[in-house]
């Protein structure tokens, strides 16, 4: 349910945001009262950056001004700094006691000195709530232990 919302939320947005760069252009050219930048990049910001992009490609508006387009990359990396931040922390951080005691009973469930061992025994990589992870062996923080080399 929550998702399916999130999916019509992203699609308004994102098609008002590529209709608000299309305006703003006819606006320009007319001489007319334009949407302020603050609002287009407002508008990116809360979702509807993809929209955003279109809008600039398909009406080439926006181009040339270095500020705005310095703040609509912002405007793009701060939803997925934001969305990642949440992938990572939101199971910790709304976790009940409960579930937070669960949790930590499942990892404490198995011990492996370390890394090796673990990949010795086919479990790597460790995720947050799998039997045997510990923070100690997760040494980026992101909730993924024993990951592998690249």
């Amino acid at each position: 349910m929550l998702l399916e919302l999130l999916t019509y939320y992203l699609i308004a947005i994102n098609f008002a945001t590529f209709a608000a760069f299309g305006i703003d252009k006819a606006r320009a050219e007319n001489g007319q009262w334009r949407i302020s930048e603050a609002t287009l990049l407002l508008m990116a910001t809360v979702g509807g950056w993809p929209g955003a992009w279109a809008g600039r490609w398909a009406f080439r508006h926006k181009t040339r001004k270095q500020s705005f387009n310095e703040g609509l990359r912002v405007a793009t990396m701060a939803p997925m700094g934001i969305a990642a931040f949440g992938y990572f922390m939101a199971p910790t951080i709304f976790e009940t006691e409960e579930a937070r005691a669960e949790r930590l009973a499942v990892e404490a469930s198995v011990y492996y000195a370390g890394c090796n061992q673990v990949r010795a025994a086919g479990k790597a990589p460790l995720r947050r709530g799998d039997p045997g992870y510990r923070i100690g062996m997760d040494g980026d923080g992101d909730g993924v232990a024993c990951e592998p080399y690249y």
